[in-house]
């Protein structure tokens, strides 16, 4: 046996070994012993241990619950609920492509779901108002802003431009542009009006077809920037119709083709409130202004810019035909006679040569130089010293025989006997006034303001426009408990608009479909 051979046995015996007294201590460590008796006394048997009975647990009592207590449910509040609640923006829950996992395609929204959502939360929201608000039921005056406030705090208007949301197209009824009407604004509307039904965020905007009484009815939840007519107002069987008759015969390429943009005040009318609209005819201020005369030399009548200025003098250049020589005198008439004719005739050419160069020289200046009041105060005063003459006839007052008097008048004086060409102007004037007043009320002087805005104020009170009242005229098949009045638009010279032979334009809504926001089964008539 080699010598590496011995030490491996000694190694396996030495192993062997420490192992054995390992195994003895652990015995001799766990073996069981026991207690030595007292001397002199022989130990007993030690009897064998009993187990432990089990610990009796703890009673734990529990708060006394009602008899009928039911178990509250698991609540879970989504977190758009927490938001509404909290009025915070609802925590996001990160994306599943933040963790690393593959993305997952979206979802796709189904159009009618967000419809019914949006419809749903509506009615929500007036049943909210009907148990909440303990009001009187108003109605709604749409009262034109006199002298206007500033644009910034404008909210409803009438005419002009609607304030469309970014991106979206005109409106169009039967493939055609619609007529812009109107824009309310939702915030503004008392909560009486309409039984607390309707929208109260956004705003209104009504539309209606360009030669039927069609009507589109939007609520615009964000309104944009104004947006312009794709269109112009050249449309003869349109709702077109600017006060005095302007859209008729030779005057009607004078007029502002455009509805003005005028601000509304939303003034609540209830039970025992004094009313601001009135009933008296709309016609009336401009028939008393024209049978008792006057005199467009007043600074309250001048042009205010060049495009009044050159329709002034084209007018005028129209109207200078009315001067021909009279008609040859009857077979029999005596000298005295015929020479007044030949004086009226003679007379009457002078003004129109002297007229003639002050046109001309208008139409020159206009072309070349910026236009000013001192201009126009030079042209007035030309024309004030311009006199014609006319042949009127008279009833004797004590034979009654009828006589032929002759009446000499300077060019810019009115007399509803001696009609050339002012009243003609005041119109116009009017008109073209009226549109660059609602763009800015500085377009227009002092002396042309203290004149025009009380007459202004008081057509607007007798064509104003309402909201959720009892029709002024009369409808056909109206029902006050099922239908609402939507809005009611008066024919006005102020607003350029005339429906029917001067009539109403009445819109109306089933309450039922006011209540869920549905304004397409709109009711559209005129009233007589």
């Amino acid at each position: 046996m080699t010598e590496l051979e011995l030490l491996g046995w000694a190694l396996a015996v030495a192993t062997l070994a420490f192992l054995a007294i390992i195994g003895f201590a652990i015995w001799w460590s766990r073996r069981s012993r026991t207690v030595p008796a007292a001397p002199g006394e022989p130990r007993e048997p030690q009897a064998p241990r009993a187990p432990r009975e089990p610990r009796t647990p703890r009673e734990i009592r529990l708060p006394k619950l009602p008899r009928k207590a039911a178990p509250e449910p698991d609540v879970e509040i989504s977190p758009s609920r927490l938001a509404r609640i909290s009025r915070k923006t609802p925590l996001e829950i990160p994306a599943d492509d933040e963790y690393g996992s593959e993305p997952q395609p979206a979802a796709a929204i189904d159009p009618d779901d967000v419809a019914l959502e949006s419809i749903a939360l509506e009615v929500e929201r007036a049943a909210h108002r009907a148990e909440k608000i303990d009001v009187e039921e108003v109605s709604l005056r749409l009262v034109p802003q006199i002298p206007p406030r500033d644009a910034i705090s404008t909210n409803s208007w009438l005419g002009g431009r609607p304030r469309l949301p970014a991106g979206m197209e005109w409106p169009k009824i039967d493939d055609q542009p619609a007529d812009f009407l109107a824009q309310i604004n939702c915030a503004d509307l008392p909560q009486g009006l309409w039984g607390g039904l309707g929208p109260r965020h956004g705003a209104l905007a009504f539309f209606i077809h360009r030669r039927r009484y069609d009507m589109c009815v939007l609520h615009l939840r964000d309104p944009g920037m104004p947006v312009a007519p794709p269109y112009t107002l050249n449309d003869p069987e349109g709702w077109f119709g600017p006060h005095g008759g302007l859209a008729l015969g030779d005057l009607a390429p004078f007029a502002v083709r455009a509805f003005p943009e005028w601000p509304v005040d939303l003034v609540a009318i209830g039970p025992g409130d004094a009313d601001p609209r009135s009933e008296a005819d709309p016609g009336e201020p401009g028939a008393t202004l024209y049978d008792r005369g006057y005199d467009i030399a007043d600074p309250a009548f001048h042009p205010f810019d060049w495009g009044s200025m050159t329709a002034m003098v084209a007018l005028l250049e129209m109207r200078l035909d009315r001067l021909t020589p009279e008609a040859a005198p009857t077979p029999g008439a005596d000298a005295a006679d015929i020479a007044e004719m030949e004086q009226r005739a003679a007379i009457n050419y002078e003004a129109r040569k002297r007229a003639e160069e002050i046109i001309a020289i208008v139409h020159d200046s206009a072309a070349r130089a910026d236009f000013s009041a001192s201009d126009a105060t030079a042209v007035m005063a030309g024309l004030h010293a311009i006199h014609w003459v006319k042949a009127i006839a008279t009833v004797d007052p004590e034979t009654g025989a009828e006589r032929i008097e002759t009446i000499t008048l300077p060019l810019t004086t009115h007399r509803a006997d001696a009609n050339l060409w002012v009243h003609d102007y005041q119109t116009m004037l009017f008109d073209r006034a009226k549109h660059a007043w609602c763009a800015n009320p500085e377009n227009l002087p002092a002396p042309a303001r203290a004149f025009f805005e009380p007459w202004w104020r008081e057509l607007a009170d007798r064509e104003m426009a309402a909201m959720g009242h009892e029709p002024f005229r009369h409808i056909l098949d109206y029902d006050e408990e099922r239908e609402a009045v939507l809005l009611e638009l008066p024919t006005s010279g102020l607003m350029s608009r005339r429906f029917g032979d001067c009539d109403n334009l009445v819109v109306t809504i089933d309450k039922a479909d006011l209540a869920i926001g549905d304004f397409s089964k709109l009711r559209v008539q005129v009233s007589h």
